[in-house]
Order: C-alpha cells, then sequence, then structure tokens
C-alpha cells in the first residue's frame, strides 16, 4: 500500500476519539458493540490469508475500526455494507484517508444479494471480514450458504457459543441445524477467541473468530428441504427418528433405504447421512 495512504490512516483521530466526536452511542436494537484497539482489530484481520490484494466485504464497520485494519493490511478494496446512516460521515472520511478504497452501501445486509453486489462493482474474488451483529449472525451466514461464486473465505465473529455449534461434530450436545447445514457446504473453524472485555459496551458473553471455507466438493441437494429436515427433526432432538421423521413419510421405510438405525436420535446422524436424507425426501414423493 502507498505510504501515504498508511500515513493518512494512522493519522486520522483514535476510535475512541471518533466516536465522541461524532457522537457514535452504541443502539442496543442493532446489537451494536464496538472494538477500539487497533492491535486486536489488526490480530483479526492477520488471521486472513487473503486479504492482500484483495476485495473485502465487511458487514456492520460502524466507527470503521476493524475497516482500518482491513485497508491498512493491503486489501485492494472494501464493500462497507453499513445499515446505520450516523455512521457514514465517518466512513466517508475514512474513504478520503485511503484514497477512495472504500465503497459505502448504506443498507441492510440481511436485504443484499452479495452476488448482485459482487456484479454491481465488476468484483472477480473477494472475502467477507466482519464482526456481525449478534442479533442477525446466524441468520446473515445461513443467507450466504452455499457460498456466493465468487466469494472464496468467511471470516467472522459469532457470540462464542453460536461459534461452537457451527462447528460441532455429530454426537455432541451443541451439533444441530446450524452444524449440517453449514457443514455440508463449508468447512467451518473456529481460529480465535475474543473476550468480552475487548468491546465497548462490554456483552454478556465471550465471542470467537470462525473461518468458513466453500467445500471443493459441491454437494447437490435441496437447501430447503434440508432446513424443513433438520428444523423438525432437532425441535424434538430428544425423540428418536422413528417418530420424527413421520412428516416426510414412512419412517422405517426412509431408515431401511438408507440404511439408518431407526432409534438414533438427530444429533447421532452424520453430516453425510444428512446429505442422503435430504435428497431421498427431495425426489421421492412415494415414501
Amino acid at each position: 500500500m502507498n505510504n501515504d495512504i498508511i500515513n493518512n490512516i494512522n493519522n486520522l483521530p483514535s476510535i475512541s476519539q471518533t466516536i465522541k466526536e461524532y457522537n457514535l452511542y452504541t443502539k442496543k436494537k442493532l446489537s451494536q458493540n464496538f472494538i477500539l484497539d487497533l492491535n486486536l482489530t489488526n490480530k483479526i484481520v492477520n488471521l486472513s490469508d487473503r486479504i492482500k490484494y484483495n476485495t473485502i466485504i465487511e458487514i456492520g464497520p460502524g466507527p470503521g475500526s476493524l475497516t482500518r485494519s482491513i485497508l491498512l493490511n493491503g486489501a485492494t478494496k472494501v464493500i462497507a455494507i453499513e445499515k446505520d446512516k450516523r455512521f457514514v460521515k465517518v466512513l466517508n472520511k475514512l474513504n478520503m484517508a485511503s484514497n477512495n478504497k472504500i465503497i459505502i452501501e448504506n443498507e441492510d445486509a440481511l436485504h443484499i444479494d452479495l452476488n448482485n453486489i459482487l456484479d454491481k462493482y465488476n468484483i472477480k474474488n473477494a472475502e467477507i471480514i466482519a464482526n456481525l451483529p449478534y442479533s442477525i449472525a446466524t441468520k446473515l451466514l445461513l443467507n450466504w450458504i452455499p457460498f456466493p461464486k465468487k466469494i472464496n473465505q468467511m471470516t467472522l465473529m459469532f457470540q462464542k457459543e453460536v461459534a461452537e455449534r457451527i462447528t460441532a461434530k455429530p454426537g455432541s450436545k451443541k451439533y444441530g441445524r446450524i452444524s449440517i447445514l453449514i457443514g455440508l457446504m463449508a468447512e467451518a473453524k473456529i481460529i480465535m477467541n475474543i473476550p468480552s472485555t475487548a468491546f465497548t459496551p462490554k456483552p454478556k458473553v465471550d465471542s470467537a473468530i470462525v473461518q468458513i471455507k466453500p467445500k471443493i466438493k459441491k454437494i447437490i441437494f435441496n437447501k430447503k428441504i434440508l432446513e424443513e429436515i433438520t428444523r423438525n427433526l432437532f425441535n424434538q432432538r430428544r425423540k428418536q427418528i422413528k417418530s420424527t421423521l413421520v412428516k416426510f413419510g414412512d419412517p422405517l421405510k426412509i431408515c431401511g433405504i438408507l440404511d439408518l438405525d431407526p432409534s438414533l436420535r438427530p444429533e447421532q446422524i452424520d453430516l453425510n447421512q444428512y446429505e442422503k436424507l435430504a435428497i431421498l425426501i427431495a425426489k421421492d414423493h412415494d415414501l
């Protein structure tokens, strides 16, 4: 990166000063928590091995602490999707300091199609790096799965408990719907834990960074069917599947076709078996 841009960004008022200058108090209804320490945001950004010369999509940049680190660590462009209009002036100031490397989309991330954004700005490859608002983090992630074609990686912050559910393995208590939906379409792992003390205001829970990459093998199944299956089974997770599969046909017939033990409970079924279950139920209407 141009040394002038680095100096411009480093010479900006600190994030704490910026928050005071623009009176940027956090809004609880938007799940806003700021990280003020740029040393920490640099560590988070450095967890990505693809940031240099890449386009980064950031969700909910707020006052721009993570955005600064993304730029300082070599991103070619940042597409900042920020719902709260209060932060647009701050992000514009950072954009000027970066020599117009930021594209600001003042929109709700839940209503944005990432494929359309990438096409709009003619982006060939991009990564999502974000401290996601806790209240919508899971919903956003599920919206992005399967991966948009031009997204090569996601480095995302979640509540620690949610991160553990995303990466949970079959048989564990935290294995559930999101573990299966993500696990079938991507590789996900926790790469850093973040204590609650790192945020302002301090939340009641710790956080964790999850890195998510698309699976090389493309799995073809109906995502909506899989969501319906997992929702139905895990809403009654204490019951055996011979009871909970009844909504989709004859449970014993389904288990027989897939060589599944009817006495299994939802958390005992592995990813491969859920994949086969989704394919079978989607194509066979005579179960």
